[in-house]
């Protein structure tokens, strides 16, 4: 399952500095790419990218020590991500 996480540039980079540097989480997050949109009127400035749940667990667990307050993007974009796995399932 690949989960898609999207962060503000400060709390990537809050986050990515508590990364070990040879971490594959460190490299997941190495290869995020810098996004602009707005939805909605709400503009968006950040960096999303993907990992697997392994990865997510861990950038989870680090968060819930450096940065409390991107728990919950964390734990939204793993629900999503499960969600859309099982209705992927369910439509086969």
């Amino acid at each position: 399952m690949e989960i898609s996480i999207k962060l503000n540039p400060q709390d990537y980079q809050r986050l990515r500095r508590q990364m070990p540097a040879k971490s594959p989480v460190r490299e997941a997050m190495d290869k995020a790419s810098r996004i602009e949109h707005a939805l909605e009127g709400i503009q968006f400035e950040g960096y999303a990218f993907t990992c697997n749940e392994k990865q997510a667990e861990i950038i989870l667990g680090i968060a819930k020590q450096c940065c409390p307050d991107v728990v919950p993007v964390i734990k939204n974009a793993v629900m999503l991500a499960r969600s859309q796995s099982l209705a992927s399932k369910l439509s086969r």
